[in-house]
């Protein structure tokens, strides 16, 4: 799903008009930029959470004359890590096959015995 295909899914969920919604996505976006510029976390319960951290510079190669060296400054770089319930809204999916297969092999193992049985 990209940002186009999102502004349509939150108007249409939303009951909203689709400038709307998109207005909305964006300015959820700015606030959360403006946050992790400002050095703050953003953290949505159920969802993640947003933190931005410091790496150092460094030395590397130049990429055009791989024998030159060239100094990297430091930067920010975000990180995003997914709450609980997300976590789980994705992994339903997993479970549900892990649950399928299961039965598949309880129902399979009980035929299995009967027909020995016999």
């Amino acid at each position: 799903m990209n940002k186009t295909e999102l502004t349509q899914a939150l108007a249409k969920n939303c009951g909203t008009t689709l400038k709307q919604a998109g207005e909305f996505l964006d300015e959820t976006l700015k606030l959360i930029g403006d946050e992790l510029k400002k050095g703050n976390n953003v953290q949505l319960m159920g969802f993640g959470k947003f933190t931005a951290s410091i790496v150092k510079g460094r030395e590397g190669k130049n990429p055009r004359n791989p024998e030159e060296t060239m100094q990297i400054p430091d930067t920010y770089r975000v990180y995003f890590s997914a709450g609980q319930a997300l976590k789980t809204k994705v992994n339903e999916r997993l479970t549900k096959k892990a649950e399928k297969k299961t039965s598949k092999k309880a129902s399979k193992k009980t035929a299995d015995k009967k027909t020995k049985k016999k």
